[in-house]
């Protein structure tokens, strides 16, 4: 997908609410709400970040002038992500779960974006995009609330294509450096991603279990969609176009393109 047609993408499925039963009675028996309260409070919150710092840093990034619909469609991303955050509350409220005003994990995840610029922005948002496939795939099985799961199933619909958006944005901004900084990058981005699942496993694990996870399990699914979008190469139009039609395609180099959105797709077959 060219970088601009991400604009027309997202724009087309911003009315996408009416398309979850909100009609739904379904109440949490007592041993469901126990299950998800905590962790659905935690992710709920962390779907809600206004974009602000992302903007800043995107704004005076080489993408904003190398792509004119670059910014307008991160605005767009980022009114996904925060449409995420209502869908939640509003299950939660019909629930009786409140929301969170603050939690140390959200808050040290919003400090690390700060002190970063772009691409390092974009490891940690990613970082979470990534965690969030098996979670709402897990989530989905974690009660039998019919509106929860059509949630999840969305957001995981919604999940295949960010992570194929930010590992394009990825791809374009490693194209500017040096071989050897890019090397370091995923490196640290690897070391990253593995102090965060601990966190994650810690507090979410009774969520994650109820989709059959356990810990290495967990920790597998992650690293191989981490490995999917660091090895991501933006390739021509024509290319891009039989990456959405078959598993991978050959790249420059002779190597093999593994279909990303295949893999977060998986985890929406299986919650549906």
């Amino acid at each position: 997908m060219k970088p601009h047609t991400w604009l027309a993408h997202f724009s087309a499925r911003k009315q996408c609410s009416a398309l979850l039963p909100w009609d739904d009675a379904y109440l949490l028996s007592g041993a469901e709400k126990a299950r998800i309260t905590a962790s659905i409070q935690q992710f709920q919150l962390g779907e809600g970040s206004d974009g602000s710092g992302l903007l800043g840093r995107a704004q005076a990034s080489p993408l904003a002038k190398l792509d004119l619909g670059f910014l307008p469609a991160l605005e767009l991303f980022i009114a996904e992500e925060q449409r995420h955050s209502r869908h939640l509350e509003a299950f939660m409220t019909r629930q009786g779960i409140p929301c969170l005003r603050k939690h140390w994990i959200d808050h040290v995840f919003r400090r690390v974006r700060k002190l970063a610029g772009l691409e390092l922005c974009l490891h940690v948002l990613v970082t979470a995009e990534i965690v969030a496939v098996p979670y709402y795939s897990s989530l989905h099985e974690a009660t039998a609330s019919p509106l929860l799961k059509a949630i999840c199933v969305q957001i995981l619909r919604d999940e295949a294509d960010h992570l194929r958006y930010q590992a394009e944005n990825l791809a374009r901004l490693r194209a500017l450096r040096h071989p050897f900084s890019r090397r370091a990058e995923v490196f640290l981005w690897r070391m990253f991603m593995l102090a965060t699942l601990q966190v994650v496993w810690r507090h979410h694990s009774k969520v994650l279990q109820s989709g059959g996870r356990g810990y290495r399990a967990f920790i597998g699914h992650c690293f191989e969609l981490l490995d999917e979008v660091a090895n991501f190469r933006y390739l021509p139009a024509a290319d891009r176009q039989q990456i959405s039609a078959r598993t991978g395609c050959p790249n420059s180099s002779g190597e093999r393109i593994r279909g990303l959105d295949s893999k977060v797709k998986e985890s929406t077959v299986t919650a549906i």
